[in-house]
């Protein structure tokens, strides 16, 4: 696990099959600007010589929150304790990262009863794409005016189609259906593991689950088998692999808190130093605001197995942080 706390960029400039190409790499540290700028510099000729010497080459790297293969996590480090960080992530909120105490939040996937989401969601598809042949037809056999009103029809159609499958998701019956089905899946799930032991926590879209009973290699295959039978997100099971760590949100959504989006948007660190005054005026809102909300509620602990000593330190510091334990509402 790497979250450092300074950035650089920088550009690497050279002939390739005699043009001249730029190519531009990203540099970290937590010592200092300047060696994350030295490292920069290494890694933009380094990629640049790749290129030079024929092999395929991104111009440059994206700017995302969770970085990418290769790439250490880029947020705003708020607090470290030995090998635990606290960040604030993209959209505000903190974040405890771990490297080998594994939490998994599982979300409830709103939906209508099965027989009628399975009918909404595929009469979309079959009307689009039957919209679409038509229109093709209505093109070589009638002219542009009714190819026209068919394209309109395809796009249309499915499009009500999913507004009503939308609806129908929002109802306080689906979502309280689905949520006592996903609390039942990740009881069963907990209940197999016999020696194990596991805190569960609600949250505002469904579960969050922490190990107790062992640590965990977020890169290992017991961790991603784990994440995969709670049926926990896809894309955090890659994050932890790509990051070799497990993260916990410990503070308030600042939509479900009636606070306004981050400025300056999109809110990846490190932000320019013209527009940190405006973050730091968006973080007070939020932070006056996040006293008021936990992330999630402590709601049981299941399992008989022993308990980790790193685990149960753990567990007090994400209760504190999260106010698990405080009756607040969830944000």
């Amino acid at each position: 696990m790497q979250i450092p706390e300074y950035w650089a960029e920088a550009r690497a400039t050279g002939k390739v099959n005699g043009r001249e190409r730029v190519v531009r790499r990203f540099g970290w540290s937590d010592e200092s600007h300047a060696l994350a700028q030295r490292q920069a510099e290494e890694r933009a000729q380094a990629a640049l010589a790749e290129l030079q010497a024929g092999r395929r080459v991104p111009p440059r790297e994206q700017k995302l929150p969770y970085g990418g293969d290769g790439l250490p996590i880029r947020e705003q480090v708020l607090a470290r304790r030995d090998d635990l960080v606290i960040t604030r992530n993209s959209y505000g909120a903190h974040c405890l990262n771990e490297p080998d105490v594994l939490f998994a939040d599982v979300d409830v996937a709103p939906r209508p009863p099965d027989l009628l989401e399975r009918a909404l969601s595929r009469g979309a598809g079959v009307l689009s794409v039957t919209g679409f042949l038509m229109a093709i037809w209505l093109l070589r056999h009638e002219g542009a005016g009714a190819c026209f009103l068919a394209v309109v029809a395809a796009l249309a159609l499915p499009v009500g189609i999913l507004s009503v499958r939308s609806r129908l998701r929002a109802r306080p019956g689906p979502l309280a259906d689905n949520r006592r089905r996903t609390e039942q899946h990740v009881r069963a799930v907990l209940a197999a593991h016999t020696k194990g032991r596991f805190a569960v926590y609600e949250t505002p879209a469904g579960f969050r689950v922490l190990a107790l009973h062992q640590t965990f290699d977020p890169r290992g295959e017991p961790a991603r088998q784990l994440l995969r039978e709670l049926r926990s997100d896809p894309a955090y099971v890659q994050m932890c692999e790509l990051q070799a760590c497990f993260r916990a949100r410990v503070s308030g959504k600042p939509w479900r808190m009636g606070v306004r989006q981050i400025v300056p948007r999109p809110g990846v660190w490190p932000v320019h130093p013209d527009r940190m005054a405006s973050r730091e005026q968006w973080i007070g809102e939020y932070e006056a605001a996040a006293v008021n909300f936990a992330a999630c509620r402590f709601v049981e602990e299941s399992g008989d197995g022993p308990v980790h000593p790193r685990c149960a330190a753990m567990q007090r510091i994400h209760d504190e942080l999260s106010r698990a334990r405080s009756g607040l509402p969830l944000a």
